[in-house]
């Protein structure tokens, strides 16, 4: 394998990588306040979006931090 092809293997696992980090905590997350909120009957679902919020923020700043080592590199 040369350097080209080796770049492009790691554009693939970066990119895999950034997937799993942005869906899974938003879906678990989600899921675990919408069965919180089904199991404190609430009528609205605010567990549900404190989730989400949580699982963006948690997101953003893993992003930011991975960013920031790729451009040091």
């Amino acid at each position: 394998m040369d350097d080209k092809d080796i770049k492009k293997w790691k554009l693939v696992n970066l990119a895999m990588e950034m997937g799993f980090v942005i869906a899974l905590p938003l879906v678990a997350l989600g899921l675990l306040g919408k069965w919180l909120d089904n199991k404190y009957h609430h009528t609205t679902p605010w567990i549900t979006l404190i989730g989400i919020l949580l699982a963006i923020v948690t997101t953003t700043i893993w992003l930011t931090r991975r960013i920031k080592e790729l451009i040091k590199k």
